[in-house]
């Protein structure tokens, strides 16, 4: 028995047999979460790559959207609200899995795009770990890929405007929101920041704060010069401009 969702399908139990596993005639739907009013046939996602500022990473993208709204800016030319969300750090993957909760959104015309960048785990250890990754002193690809993904969307994709992306975070994820924006804050209409982790350098000097030690494997020691400088270009609240 395997467990299975995407963007556009309920978790769902499936009973799958071994003895021929890429057979999808002999999968058995088990049990599928029901979601009141939900018609898969009305939505649709995808899944496509941008290329970095370096030129030679592609960042995974997902996307999902209602297929009316879609059908109407690929017809038109028109542009919709977008909302990006990433998080990008202890190698955590942000999976495009389904929610129930996103379709309030999607039902009122919005496209949701999940950011896949570097610092999670989606592509592989080398997605997180350095020289390529987003940990110790690579941290600023993490946020070099969600703002070449926003720029992506409205200039290239020209799927939105700066005025309709709207972008969201939580914690590390807050972090990545806090310093896209101070890096780039003419591409984004509206931020959201869930108890974000912006007081970079402040919090990871003090190790009498509980945790912080073990978050230097994360970040580094900001009590070692080489880390402290590098925290200073990116923590929020040490880069914020007038």
């Amino acid at each position: 028995v395997l467990y299975y969702d995407s963007m556009t399908t309920p978790p769902q139990s499936l009973e799958v047999s071994m003895l021929d596993p890429n057979n999808t005639a002999e999968r058995t739907v088990i049990k599928e979460k029901n979601v009141p009013g939900y018609v898969k046939g009305q939505y649709d996602c995808e899944r496509t790559t941008v290329t970095s500022r370096d030129g030679k990473t592609d960042i995974p993208v997902s996307i999902v959207y209602r297929r009316d709204v879609m059908e109407k800016h690929v017809s038109t030319g028109e542009t919709v609200p977008v909302h990006l969300i990433g998080y990008g750090s202890y190698g955590a993957c942000s999976e495009a899995d389904f929610s129930a909760t996103r379709l309030t959104l999607l039902n009122r015309g919005m496209v949701y795009v999940v950011a896949h960048i570097r610092g999670g785990g989606e592509m592989g250890r080398q997605w997180y770990e350095e020289p390529n990754g987003a940990k110790y002193l690579c941290k600023k690809n993490t946020f070099n890929d969600f703002c070449d993904i926003a720029r992506w969307l409205n200039e290239e994709k020209k799927m939105t405007t700066p005025e309709q992306l709207s972008i969201e975070g939580r914690s590390a994820g807050g972090l990545l929101i806090g310093a896209s924006i101070n890096q780039a804050p003419e591409l984004f209409g509206a931020a959201i920041l869930g108890v974000p982790f912006v007081d970079v350098v402040c919090t990871m000097t003090d190790s009498s704060i509980p945790l912080t030690c073990g978050e230097w494997e994360e970040w580094g020691n900001p009590n070692e010069e080489k880390y402290f400088d590098y925290m200073m270009e990116y923590s929020p609240m040490n880069t914020v401009k007038a």
